[in-house]
């Protein structure tokens, strides 16, 4: 029987662990353990016998810590270049180790973006293509005019997957994408994507040539990006979010990479940043992994902690929170604790609720407990938080109910000062599958910020392989799938304004429908 390729290189293998492990004589040095000092073997030792008086215990010395280095061990071996390879093993292991630490150090300061860019040549046709006019009143204020959910699902229906590449091809980034966003010009579909190495992916889709999609990828952070965005205001800024506790923004025309925020810890350790928004052009606000809420001055350079007001919501993770569209100094949190909570930034307490000693923060005037973690929350122009987690559900709490949303939450069982009331139900509940795991990036419901077609809607990836787009009242306005879909649309959202749709998966494929 011929012997495989695979079955040589194993013998090989073996064969050259023996003849190291003889080099090394352990075979006689793990004989000689069981031997005296005349040569013979040691007898086994004898039943104690009870009747003995204690024996006296001998303090020892404490054991000097071993050493990896057979050579400072004492270790005597035959080949001393063996010694010396092992020696150098250890020393490029110790390299790698250093040199992976360093790679997950934060980047400081401003940067050109040539320093943080895979190929610089494409720099000049990105600021050029980039610049897109001001679009900001376009969006803003915009009054809507309401369709029926019939006619939001018929122009659903019309959606169709980018077929000038397939989705294999369309490598927005080179690892689990983590975050994705539409800049929000309604001329050019532009696409940013974020993944758990730091790097930040943009396509631009109209700038597709017939060889391959007009991708370029930058590397701001050095850890997860959590977040990405673009102010209208400030149409050529790409604002991101990382692990790494910094907040940077990438000015496409003059080819800088700026640091807004430095974030640490009270004990100086970077806090990774999970989410954050802009409340205006001169305030706002990022939530971390370690349930803090901080709000900053944009006018400010380079922020720190101690320029920041830091405020604790949860005593684990926030991985997501939203700003209520009427009014900014009401937010909801979800986190890592199991709950959806809502805050009033104009009430600070002493937070009874925490672990933690001496912490302040807002008063939370409502709160949801769900039975597992809470992914994500999210609130609507119209006041409606949709929010999602591991317990394979999406709820709906619709807090405006035409009284206004100060006027719902105060009909609402009031917690004690400084507190946590769980005084929320759900209005609308839909069985989902949210289980993502190591794999596949947590699966988040998020709201069309501004429909033109002035529909409340929500994208959510499906398990399945799909998108599904729910209403304000939890009709499913469609379910799209495509055989070129062959993983999990992971992270998802929709254009602010259109009814484009676009997903990335847990390799940095991307998923176009428009």
């Amino acid at each position: 029987m011929a012997i495989s390729e695979f079955e040589k290189q194993r013998q090989a293998n073996i064969a050259r662990n023996k003849e190291l492990l003889r080099k090394l004589n352990l075979t006689e040095l793990a004989n000689e353990f069981g031997k005296t000092e005349n040569g013979k073997n040691r007898p086994k030792p004898k039943p104690k016998n009870k009747n003995k008086s204690p024996k006296v215990k001998v303090e020892k010395e404490p054991a000097l810590p071993l050493r990896r280095s057979r050579r400072i061990a004492g270790v005597k071996v035959e080949d001393s270049g063996t010694n010396d390879a092992l020696d150098k093993l250890d020393e490029e292991k110790l390299e790698k180790e250093r040199l992976k630490e360093l790679a997950s150090v934060r980047l400081s300061d401003d940067l050109k973006l040539s320093e943080v860019i895979s190929d610089p040549s494409v720099l000049n046709r990105l600021g050029k293509s980039f610049s897109m006019g001001d679009f900001y009143e376009e969006i803003k204020d915009k009054t809507l005019t309401s369709k029926t959910e019939e006619q939001a699902r018929e122009e659903l229906d019309k959606l169709e997957l980018y077929e000038n590449f397939h989705p294999n091809q369309i490598m927005l980034t080179t690892a689990r994408m983590t975050t994705i966003e539409f800049h929000p010009s309604t001329k050019r579909k532009v696409v940013f994507g974020g993944d758990t190495n730091g790097m930040l992916g943009l396509w631009s889709v109209d700038d597709d040539s017939e060889d391959e999609p007009a991708i370029t990828r930058f590397n701001p952070h050095r850890k997860n990006i959590a977040r990405i965005a673009v102010r209208p205001e400030v149409s050529e800024e790409v604002v991101s979010s990382s692990y790494d506790g910094s907040i940077r923004t990438m000015d496409l025309q003059k080819n800088i990479s700026k640091c807004v925020v430095e974030f640490d810890d009270q004990w100086g350790d970077a806090s990774g940043v999970s989410d954050f928004k802009f409340i205006d052009k001169n305030v706002g606000y990022l939530t971390t992994l370690n349930g803090e809420l901080a709000i900053f001055d944009l006018r400010e350079s380079n922020v720190k902690r101690e320029n920041c007001e830091v405020f604790r919501l949860h005593d684990k993770k926030i991985g997501y929170f939203s700003v209520c569209p009427t009014d900014e100094k009401m937010i909801a949190s979800a986190s890592l604790d199991r709950t959806m909570r809502i805050w009033d930034l104009r009430m600070i307490r002493d937070q009874v609720w925490s672990d933690y000693d001496g912490v302040k923060g807002p008063q939370c005037v409502a709160a949801y407990k769900s039975r597992l973690s809470v992914s994500c929350t999210d609130w609507n122009k119209h006041g409606d938080i949709v929010c999602n987690g591991y317990d394979d559900s999406i709820r709906i709490f619709h807090m405006d109910q035409g009284k206004g949303i100060q006027a719902n939450i105060s009909n609402l069982v009031k917690p004690e000062l400084g507190d946590i009331a769980e005084n929320l139900e759900p209005d609308v509940t839909i069985k989902h599958n949210c289980q993502s795991g190591r794999w596949v990036s947590i699966l988040k419901s998020r709201w069309q910020e501004n429909p033109r077609d002035g529909v409340e809607k929500f994208v959510i990836a499906n398990m399945k392989r799909y998108f599904d787009i729910y209403s304000r009242d939890g009709v499913m306005l469609a379910h799209f799938g495509d055989e070129s879909m062959t993983s999990v649309p992971a992270v998802c959202c929709f254009h602010p304004t259109e009814n484009w749709v676009v997903g990335g998966n847990s390799s940095g494929k991307t998923f176009l429908l428009s």
